[in-house]
This record gives structure tokens, sequence and C-alpha cells, in this order.
């Protein structure tokens, strides 16, 4: 690829100067595309806000995300079969004055509105000592648990066969100013 073809492609993965950042994906449910779709979303939202908020805001979607890969097939007796149902997930995000909005859709299975209970860490004893004790711990039961520590707002409804689900990552340090992307000057 040419350098002008790079700052070209560049230009267009930034938001004009002095906007903020917008992300929409439209994608099946499937690990490797999501992964995907947060490596863009970083790329996207880079310098739009701080380093940490921006990494609460991917492991917040990577959650959210996974979860609907891992429990969103509708018949698993397909899935199974080796026909997999995945859902197709509809990715909004946009960068605002208060923090960053996303937006979730999905046409999986419902979530069951016992994840949007109150969590707390599924092991709240000492930590084990030793090996053998490490294998009792659980295997999940932590991805509700982060989400609900990294974001506010959190809602959710079901709505025919969709799923939707929106949240806020806070920000409050004060909107970035976007200058021209880097290589462009």
């Amino acid at each position: 690829m040419s350098v002008s073809s790079q700052q070209a492609e560049r230009r267009l993965r930034q938001p004009p100067p002095g906007r903020q950042p917008m992300f929409h994906r439209i994608f099946r449910a499937d690990p490797a595309t999501v992964r995907a779709a947060l490596l863009f979303l970083r790329e996207r939202f880079d310098g739009s806000a701080g380093d940490e908020v921006i990494a609460k805001l991917e492991l917040a979607l990577a959650e959210v995300l996974n979860n609907i890969c891992e429990h969103g097939t509708r018949n698993e007796a397909e899935r199974l079969a080796g026909r997999p149902h995945a859902p197709l997930i509809h990715l909004c995000v946009a960068r605002h004055v208060g923090g960053i909005a996303c937006a979730v859709t999905d046409d999986g299975r419902p979530l069951p509105l016992s994840c949007l209970d109150a969590r707390d860490l599924p092991w709240t004893g000492p930590p084990p000592r030793d090996a053998e004790a490490i294998l009792l711990l659980p295997e999940g039961g932590f991805g509700w648990f982060l989400i609900q520590e990294l974001t506010a707002s959190l809602s959710y409804f079901r709505e025919g066969r969709r799923n939707f689900l929106a949240f806020i990552v806070p920000v409050t340090e004060p909107l970035l100013q976007a200058g021209p992307p880097p290589g462009d000057t």
C-alpha cells in the first residue's frame, strides 16, 4: 500500500477534526468477528478519552459481545448438529460529554433478567493457598459483575425477537479535541 493510500485510510478511520468518534457495525456473533470489531473500535476511539476509559469500554463490550456468542444461540440442537444460528449483532458506540454511550442489539436468545441483578464477585473468601483450592474457584460468573462495575445506566429490554442493551462508560475528563490523523501535517 502506498504512503498516500495509508494516509487516506487513516483519515477514513478517524473522525473529522472537531467531531467526536462514532462507531457502527453489524456482524454475526462469532469470537473472531467480535475481536476484529473491538480492535477497530479501539482504533476509532483512540485519543477520544483516556487510555483507562478506552480499556474499560473494550472490556465491557468484550464481555457483552462474547456472552452473545456463547449464550445467544437460539437452538442448542442446531448448534450441536453443526448448523449454528449465530445471532446478528448491531453495535453502535458514540462519544459524548458524559461518557461513551453503547447500544447493542441482537436476535439471539433473551437475556435472563437475573443478569441485571446487582452482583458481587463469585468468590468472596480469602484467596486460596494451594493449587487444589484454586481448582474449586468458579470458571465463570465474573462477566456481569465486570459489566456492572465498568458501566453506568445499564438497561435492557426485549422487543419481538431482538435484545436491546444500552450503557454508558463514564468519562470524567472533558471531550478531547480531535486533531489531524497521525502522519497528516
